[in-house]
């Protein structure tokens, strides 16, 4: 091992529970296991692409055992008084915050995103789930409905019992937060399989969250890879609920596993937004939100604007301001202060990305490079210019397809009704972002627009009580807000009466 692996191992180690040392663990009702085969997996540091940490590697047995520690668990986690749930997820949010440096570290290690992302917008983020869930934790009613003299009819939410949570690894944190927290407000218990890419900061969490007083067996972490472990957690009779981030590949997978299990779940999968910019737009403020939007996190996200639509008398203008926005950024060690941009999660990540821009090419597309102040790879990391996509036919790959790196595509309009079917134009629906300073557009974009999020004027605002819901092959259900703890729960009416009940055979007499 070299040097630099070697302090990066440490570093981990230091800000990883002690029990996860020299190998990070399952956590299954409560205490730190290894793995029944004993075998491990490294986790890669996509900054240098070296090994980084031993992981446990889940396999069928390991997912068992965490799925009857949750079933063991789940009853008196349900039956717990709602005010008391509330409070222990508050002080989950409160330990989230004072352990932001651990978090913010794990995460930029793991995944490659820049420290100043990891140790201001994720950490806080993630606090603030915990914080609103426990808000609601106490706050969800039933509902009675008329049915005549003498009856009465009760409609009341429970929870399912044990999820079955699958996590991505764009932003490892985020993504454990935003299953976890939700799930658990509402009485389930959960069995949660991060990433296979960024597991490291999930344990962590449910080391605090066991400290803030989630009882043992309610939250239980596997690691492992989804053909074996993810793909368990899902068919296990066990799970009661499935929810799951990531490609619209893999979801059509689950989903299909899971409707032959009638098995109720939810879905947050790919997308491919279009970020439409009117003629009327501030362009200041279009061209700021462009460049963030399709290099955020390097454009790992899913509801990243990576289809510029954009009106033809405007196009030159905006891009020469995206292109300025983009020359005042670096590239480079993401644990830097000044790193805006750091590596893509993986080499398998890169080589696709690259794989795709290379299939616009011979499409026909003229691809140009944007020019950043500073580019700086770390050698052996998994680094890529960001690139501006021109003259793509709409129906080519690059138009179509989710790219998930730092890949823009432009298409000019010329009308509204034009940019409204060039943004509707793909199988997607999971966001679109809209400027315009005109009312009028904004109301017909909000109408006509088929995505589950729209943002105008404002790319990528997001508040825990604002859900989040694809359309189309975007996802099935809701994350964030009340809709997303509806999900986690199940409806049940009931009937009754005290009266002498007559079947209705007697009238027919």
């Amino acid at each position: 091992m070299t040097a630099a692996a070697a302090s990066a191992e440490a570093t981990v180690r230091a800000h990883l529970p002690a029990a996860c040392a020299p190998v990070a663990r399952h956590w299954i009702g409560g205490q730190w296991v290894e793995s029944r085969s004993r075998t491990t997996f490294a986790t890669i540091n996509p900054t240098t692409g070296r090994e980084l940490y031993s992981v446990a590697r889940a396999l069928a047995g390991d997912v068992d055992d965490a799925v009857a520690a949750a079933n063991t668990a789940a009853p008196a986690w349900r039956q717990m008084d709602n005010i008391e749930r509330g409070r222990i997820l508050r002080r989950a949010a409160d330990l989230i915050r004072s352990h932001s440096e651990s978090f913010a570290i794990l995460d930029t290690l793991d995944a490659g995103r820049p420290l100043r992302d990891t140790g201001v917008r994720s950490t806080e983020g993630a606090a603030r789930l915990f914080d609103y869930y426990a808000g609601l934790s106490d706050k969800l009613r039933g509902a009675t409905q008329p049915m005549g003299e003498g009856y009465s009819a009760l409609i009341e939410y429970e929870p399912h019992g044990v999820v079955g949570a699958l996590a991505p690894w764009n932003y490892p944190l985020s993504n454990a937060a935003t299953k976890l927290a939700p799930a658990l407000a509402c009485g389930n218990a959960v069995v949660l399989k991060p990433a296979e890419q960024a597991p490291l900061s999930t344990l962590l969490l449910a080391a605090l969250l066991d400290e803030a007083g989630i009882p043992p067996g309610v939250v239980n972490v596997v690691n492992g890879f989804g053909p074996d472990a993810g793909a368990r957690l899902v068919e296990h009779p066990g799970v009661h609920h499935v929810s799951f981030t990531g490609s619209t590949v893999t979801g059509r997978t689950i989903g299909a596993k899971c409707g032959s299990l009638i098995k109720p779940l939810t879905l947050e999968l790919g997308g491919k937004s279009a970020n439409i910019v009117f003629a009327d737009a501030d362009l200041v403020s279009a061209a700021k939100g462009t460049a963030f939007t399709i290099l955020n996190n390097q454009g790992q996200t899913c509801s990243a604007g990576t289809r510029l639509v954009v009106h033809r008398s405007v196009a030159a203008e905006l891009l020469e301001r995206v292109r300025g926005e983009v020359a005042h950024l670096r590239i480079g060690n993401p644990l830097a202060p000044a790193t805006q941009l750091g590596p893509l999660v993986s080499a398998e990540q890169l080589e696709a990305v690259q794989g795709k821009v290379a299939t616009a090419r011979s499409d026909g597309a003229r691809v140009e490079r944007l020019g950043v102040a500073e580019y700086k790879p770390v050698p052996g990391g998994y680094f890529m210019e960001p690139l501006l996509v021109h003259d793509a036919d709409p129906r080519s790959a690059v138009a179509q397809n989710e790219i998930f790196g730092p890949v823009l595509s432009v298409f000019l309009f010329d009308s509204d009704e034009e940019a409204l079917a060039r943004a509707n134009g793909t199988d997607y629906g999971l966001a679109a972002i809209v400027w315009t300073t005109s009312l009028a557009r904004f109301e017909r974009a909000r109408r006509e627009l088929d995505a589950g999020l729209i943002w105008v004027n404002c790319p990528h605002a997001l508040h825990p009580g604002v859900p989040v819901s694809g359309f189309r092959n975007s996802g099935l259900g809701s994350e964030y807000g009340s809709e997303a703890m509806l999900d986690y729960m199940r409806r049940k009416s009931v009937v009754s009466t005290w009266l002498p009940w007559r079947s209705g055979f007697e009238d027919a007499a």
